[in-house]
């Protein structure tokens, strides 16, 4: 008797995690087609302002994400699309993207994710780039020493840039204090020289 309450206790567990399983793939799958639809949408903004480009249909040909120090807390990702015209679905060309997602707090345990286009890249490096991160191009021992140089020095020149705008932010900040601050002093002054009217009754 004791086995098959056990054996139907592990049924029901096991079915619970299948269906969970699931669940999380599908909820995970959703999600990532609604990524890819936003990120098309902000691309085609982003011909749209800097090139004019209108009625156009995008395909991804490949999304890498970048690994290294200067990503860590960063979602960079190296973008290859297919640009088509809306009506005759010619090929117009194929262009790379650098597409980063900024991620912010909107409540206790809730976070938001807003997707931007950095920069067009050039195609043949970027493909490059991923061939070589993907382990497809070996490169030689002198070729590596030359990349992680300049992973270096893009991992430097980022943490920089963060220290800078963290110092502009910071000043911005402490001239609105400054600003409150005198608005609060010149209402102060205001109210102390301002003479209460009292009406007389006239004798």
């Amino acid at each position: 008797m004791t086995s098959i309450v056990i054996g139907v206790v592990v049924v029901i567990v096991l079915i619970f995690v299948i269906v969970s399983s699931i669940t999380s793939k599908k909820a995970q799958k959703v999600e990532q087609q609604k990524r890819k639809k936003v990120v098309k949408e902000e691309i085609k903004n982003y011909l749209s302002k800097s090139q004019n480009i209108k009625n156009v249909k995008l395909e991804y040909e490949k999304v890498y994400a970048r690994k290294g120090v200067e990503y860590k807390y960063r979602d960079v990702f190296d973008v290859v699309v297919q640009i088509f015209e809306a009506k005759t679905n010619k090929l117009i060309t194929t262009t790379a993207y650098e597409v980063e997602g900024i991620t912010t707090k909107t409540a206790k345990n809730s976070y938001t994710t807003a997707w931007q286009v950095n920069d067009e890249l050039n195609l043949d490096e970027t493909k490059k780039r991923i061939a070589i991160a993907e382990k497809k191009i070996k490169l030689t021992r002198q070729e590596k020493i030359v990349l992680k140089k300049e992973e270096k020095i893009k991992a430097l020149d980022h943490k920089n840039q963060v220290k800078q705008e963290l110092k502009v932010l910071k000043e911005e900040k402490k001239e609105q204090k400054k600003e409150i601050n005198s608005s609060v002093e010149i209402d102060k002054a205001i109210k102390s020289t301002t003479v209460k009217f009292i009406p007389r009754r006239n004798k």
